[in-house]
């Protein structure tokens, strides 16, 4: 069966059919790459996999966007075995590598994907083709993720690549070092060494600061409500002040200090999508690093096979297009940093303005105090500003969370040329 460390490795064209394939997936489903390919990658799948399930997958494939997915497959021999199968589309053809499931996330795929062969098996009972139960299938695995906290498969796809490939720890890339390996195995080996270390200081990074995010979301969160409530209570401090008492330079301050509470809640709900789209941002980088540390590894795998005299160095074919995979990501990567560093400048800016406007409600308020105090307009007024007061001093509370010091800290730094270098190194001598 499938080791922990080993790596699944097929292209297909365009139709889904297998053109190339590693010795593991020839090994564990049980085929020779001889009898596999020319043969369509169904061959191997399970006849539990919900229809819904690939057509998501084809959906995103068609759009030349690279997806990750749960996979139950079936071995020649009639047995079974789970993979988190990532998979891009290079040029005409569908690059995929497949790695051990090893967290929870696979058990939130089968209980969805049970209940998503359900709905499909109905549709078939009622007359409906295949391709009206996979839709069914696909629109019940949406919704049923969204009982699981995923606003969409993308969602759930995301953070599973991740989860998936750094569980598999550092050991999976240093089983395949090969200190003595010379000519064109050692440049493949160094390269993907380094392309391995580029990657692990940015998810190192990422992983404080996505630690961070969740931090703030809270945070903001908290404030806008609290904000939300001193608002309420400084609405009914303001009218109040023009009822209550004969003194029109109270009701006047009491209306000019309900501006800025209300720029602050303004503020303080943008401020909680901001940090929405900036998570989205930071999980589908972290999605593409995780690609790029499978190609990265799956490149070093052919490598190290052939350095062993496990395989012939006609393998070494395989890692050209490995390489573009990885190419084409560091693109993508690019642009997610950049997101990711506008979206962080934004939420620092949407909390300085939160936290300047809250200043000046705070001056304001003091001048209303000493009026309320000069006119001994307390008895008609007091109970309002008991109120505001300690909401005024929840709000501080939680302000002081966002004040974070390191926004500018946490920008992430990335340079595409520190992976496109290495790769074109590998290019070279294959």
């Amino acid at each position: 069966m499938l080791g922990d460390g080993e790596l699944f490795f097929s292209v297909t064209d365009g139709k889904g059919v297998i053109r190339e394939g590693n010795s593991v997936f020839a090994r564990v489903s049980g085929y020779g790459l001889g009898e596999m390919v020319g043969e369509p990658h169904s061959l191997v799948r399970h006849r539990g996999m919900p229809g819904g399930v690939f057509r998501i997958v084809w959906e995103r494939l068609g759009r030349g966007r690279a997806v990750g997915v749960y996979v139950r497959n079936s071995t020649k021999q009639g047995g079974e075995y789970w993979v988190f199968a990532t998979i891009c589309p290079v040029g005409e053809k569908y690059l995929s590598v497949r790695v051990v499931p090893r967290t929870r996330l696979r058990e939130v795929a089968e209980r969805v994907y049970a209940q998503a062969s359900r709905a499909e098996e109905v549709v078939r009972r009622g007359g409906g083709s295949r391709r009206d139960a996979a839709e069914a299938g696909a629109k019940v695995i949406e919704e049923e993720l969204l009982g699981y906290g995923y606003a969409s498969y993308e969602a759930f796809m995301v953070e599973a690549a991740a989860a998936e490939v750094a569980a598999r720890g550092a050991g999976s890339v240093r089983a395949h070092a090969r200190p003595d390996a010379r000519g064109a195995i050692g440049e493949v080996l160094g390269g993907t060494e380094e392309l391995q270390g580029v990657l692990g200081e940015l998810v190192g990074r990422l992983a404080v600061y996505q630690r961070v995010c969740g931090e703030l979301t809270g945070a903001s969160e908290e404030v806008l409500e609290v904000a939300r409530r001193l608002e309420r209570a400084v609405a009914a401090a303001q009218e109040a002040s023009e009822v209550a008492v004969d003194v029109p330079v109270l009701a006047n301050v009491a209306r000019v200090m309900a501006k800025p509470i209300g720029e602050a809640v303004l503020a303080l709900e943008r401020l909680g999508p901001e940090l929405s789209r900036l998570r989205g941002d930071v999980a589908r980088l972290r999605f593409w690093i995780a690609l790029a540390r499978v190609h990265a590894e799956m490149s070093a795998a052919f490598a190290a096979e052939v350095h062993d005299g496990l395989s012939p160095g006609a393998s070494l074919g395989s890692v050209p297009l490995l390489c573009d995979a990885a190419a084409a990501g560091a693109l993508e990567m690019a642009g997610h940093v950049r997101r990711v560093n506008e979206g962080l400048h934004g939420v620092a800016q949407l909390a300085a303005a939160a936290e300047g406007m809250m200043e000046d409600f705070r001056r304001w308020l003091g001048q209303w105090r000493n009026l309320v105090l000069r006119h001994r307009a307390a008895p008609a007024i007091g109970a309002q500003l008991a109120v505001i007061d300690g909401e005024l001093a929840a709000s501080w509370d939680w302000m002081r969370t966002l004040r974070w010091e390191g926004y500018e800290a946490a920008v992430v730094p990335f340079d595409a040329s520190l992976m496109t270098a290495p790769l074109e190194r590998i290019a070279r001598v294959l």
